[in-house]
């Protein structure tokens, strides 16, 4: 059996459907409605004279007004949903940083506190060492005393 991906799988329809763009507006881009097949999908702003009036024909203007309409309405939707994975992104930086900061501050706690515990240990075996030989310390000053003395004779 050969192994299926999420394209060739059989779910690839309701994965495209899951996908889609959830407008119904289209604008003639995907349907090809927005020219006419004889002209160009671009304008040629070259070609045009700008010593001639504006043609006053309705329908003409209306074609274009209705295009442009569409177009506009397509560039707004676009902007609007980049706007809002701009914003999502920006809040989920916020939210990593945060949680990186409180990760930091539990780390900062957590080696305070081994510190802490480190140093009473520390202590604890410095006074302990401390009471043990007192008197031993004492029999070496004595000693070398004798036999500094000693030797002074």
């Amino acid at each position: 059996m050969s192994y299926q991906t999420a394209r060739t799988g059989r779910n690839r329809r309701e994965l495209n459907d899951e996908n889609r763009l959830k407008y119904a507006f289209d604008a003639g881009f995907s349907s090809g409605g927005g020219h006419p097949h004889d002209s160009p999908q671009t304008p040629d702003f070259d070609a045009v004279d700008s010593d001639d009036p504006p043609s006053s024909d309705p329908e003409s203007f209306n074609g274009k007004s209705t295009s442009l309409i569409g177009l506009t309405a397509s560039l707004r939707v676009l902007s609007d949903s980049l706007m809002r994975m701009e914003r999502a992104e920006v809040e989920m930086a916020k939210t990593r940083e945060a949680l990186r900061l409180q990760s930091e501050t539990r780390r900062l706690e957590s080696e305070a506190e081994m510190t802490q515990m480190l140093l009473r240990t520390e202590l604890q075996i410095a006074s302990l060492v401390s009471r043990r030989n007192p008197s031993r310390k004492r029999k070496r000053v004595e000693e070398d005393q004798t036999t500094s003395q000693l030797s002074q004779r």
